[in-house]
């Protein structure tokens, strides 16, 4: 299914995908058909902002730079989001339209992102009993550790085999980021 184009400049340009950044800012990457040219434009107060481009030919990106502030973020910020401006522009010119955005289940709690990743938080039928998944493009989820909690406070948490070797540094995120959502869901009554 083809994007709708929108009126950006005097150019049309299509829309390639969405995504979020970890703080939550919502960036769009756009391209101007026929060009080797794409942009990057962050949701500011409901309005877009330019906030980088990205050059490339045969579906490969020679270049991506930022704008303003933009281009003091961090390198892993720039990769990730390289990663990922990369990706559309390949998807684009091999043909393919962008994936739909799946909808979560009903039962995810709330998410997360680190790293790049995203993250889904699931109770289970036992009330202290809660799995974190790892959420994939396609908006499936993976099972990566088991939660036991009190009342949303964190008692211990088991990484599933896939990631048991995950870095401590970001077992350590998984725990803080899930016993957030946990305890606010409490709050709220939802588990």
């Amino acid at each position: 299914m083809k994007q709708p184009a929108v009126q950006l400049g005097t150019a049309k340009s299509e829309v390639l995908g969405e995504w979020l950044t970890d703080n939550r800012n919502r960036l769009t990457l756009m391209a101007r058909p026929g060009t080797g040219y794409a942009s990057v434009w962050l949701s500011y107060h409901g309005q877009p902002v330019k906030i980088g481009r990205a050059l490339h030919a045969g579906g490969v990106v020679r270049e991506v730079s930022w704008e303003g502030l933009w281009a003091e973020q961090t390198d892993t910020w720039k990769s990730q989001q390289r990663s990922l401006i990369t990706a559309l522009i390949a998807a684009r010119h091999a043909g393919q339209s962008p994936a739909p955005k799946a909808e979560l289940p009903s039962s995810v709690l709330g998410t997360f992102n680190i790293d790049g990743f995203r993250f889904a938080v699931e109770p289970t039928l036992a009330p202290e009993h809660a799995i974190l998944s790892a959420i994939n493009v396609a908006g499936g989820l993976t099972p990566v550790a088991d939660l036991l909690h009190e009342n949303g406070r964190i008692c211990g948490m088991a990484p599933r085999p896939g990631g048991k070797s995950t870095p401590e540094d970001r077992k350590r995120q998984w725990r803080r980021e899930t016993e957030a959502i946990l305890t606010h869901a409490t709050t709220e009554g939802r588990i």
